[in-house]
């Protein structure tokens, strides 16, 4: 009886250490307070709307879009991250990551189907992002059908799943895309002042983690970034293989077609 009365208090001060784990995440992803350079001009911005005059980040060499560091409390994280920004009155685009980017065999970052850098972080992987700010109102139709085209192959897949109970159907599941515009949910409601000359700050407060930090304390997991404790999926043929070449393009050539 002892044995099973220390597996159990063993077992909840484990759950109880994932519960407080996941509220300091939640509370760390309230606010922005960053040291950034280079950067030049200022700006505020309320959700994905900026207005101003700012150029934060560049490029080593052309096209390589390395420059633009930052340390301080961003994305959830406490520490170095790199940052981009571009704002020209109304327009414009930023990107962000914290963490060290996974290299490929030549050096360079490996990044998802976004342009996004991936890390080893999963959590830090959720909180990035890429987008350019006209993107928020404008959405290709080759973009909303490839959408569809996902979510009916999800939703038939799960409903096979179900009425036959054979979950090998599950390797025809497609992955889910978290950030089907480049940025996370609570992106759109974060509220930003940046600015300097050369070097600069950056300050924010996000709402919607705000909301999701009070409402965890309920177990509600309003933005979907609770992963610690997270049941991973556990099926035949998960976690799925990388699409090759041959398939990433055959993949875009179908999505092509079915564009008017």
């Amino acid at each position: 009886m002892r044995s099973i009365g220390l597996i159990l208090c063993l077992l909840y001060f484990l759950n109880c250490a994932t519960y407080w784990k996941n509220r300091k995440n939640d509370l760390k992803d309230i606010v922005t307070v960053g040291a950034e350079t280079p950067m030049y001009g200022a700006a505020v911005k309320v959700g994905p709307l900026p207005i101003g005059f700012v150029f934060q980040g560049g490029e080593s060499s052309l096209g390589k879009r390395d420059l633009g560091r930052g340390v301080g409390i961003r994305g959830g994280e406490i520490g170095g991250y790199h940052s981009q920004q571009l704002v020209f009155g109304i327009l414009g685009g930023e990107s962000f990551h914290s963490g060290s980017p996974v290299l490929d065999a030549k050096g360079n970052w490996l990044v998802d189907k976004k342009g996004i850098p991936l890390t080893n972080d999963e959590r830090a992987n959720l909180k990035s992002y890429k987008m350019r700010y006209y993107s928020y109102f404008y959405d290709p139709v080759k973009d909303r059908k490839a959408r569809k085209k996902e979510y009916f192959r999800r939703e038939l897949t799960k409903d096979i799943v179900a009425n036959t109970g054979q979950k090998e159907f599950l390797i025809y599941l497609p992955k889910e895309d978290l950030k089907p515009f480049g940025y996370p949910p609570g992106y759109s409601w974060n509220v930003e002042v940046v600015g300097g000359v050369y070097g600069g700050a950056r300050v924010g407060f996000n709402i919607a983690e705000a909301f999701d930090f009070l409402l965890g304390f309920t177990t509600i997991d309003l933005l979907d970034d609770d992963i610690e404790g997270k049941e991973k999926p556990s099926f035949p043929g998960f976690p799925f293989p990388a699409p090759t070449d041959v398939e990433s393009e055959s993949e875009t050539d179908s999505t092509s077609e079915i564009a008017p």
